[in-house]
């Protein structure tokens, strides 16, 4: 689903699940910033704890669906004649 990126540390989607993945944690992000609306300048009310509380469950959801199906991420910067076509970008 995923491949290493190949500038920096981490993946990147290349097949319609790990796409599909990413679309459904931007929507629920996006999605939860609307729901939540106005809020006080400089207050930490509980739907913004509860909404950055979605978030970061999410990405670590994320990143564990990530490191399920792809390859082991290392840092890249830039192509190497190592790499792998499988599993580098």
């Amino acid at each position: 689903w995923f491949k290493r990126r190949r500038y920096g540390y981490g993946w990147i989607p290349v097949t319609r699940e790990g796409w599909i993945v990413v679309v459904i944690f931007l929507v629920a992000v996006i999605s939860g910033a609307f729901l939540i609306g106005d809020q006080p300048d400089n207050e930490l009310t509980p739907a913004v704890v509860a909404y950055l509380a979605t978030v970061a469950f999410g990405a670590i959801i994320l990143i564990w669906i990530s490191y399920k199906k792809g390859p082991r991420p290392k840092w890249r910067w830039g192509k190497n004649p190592d790499d792998h076509p499988e599993e580098d970008w």
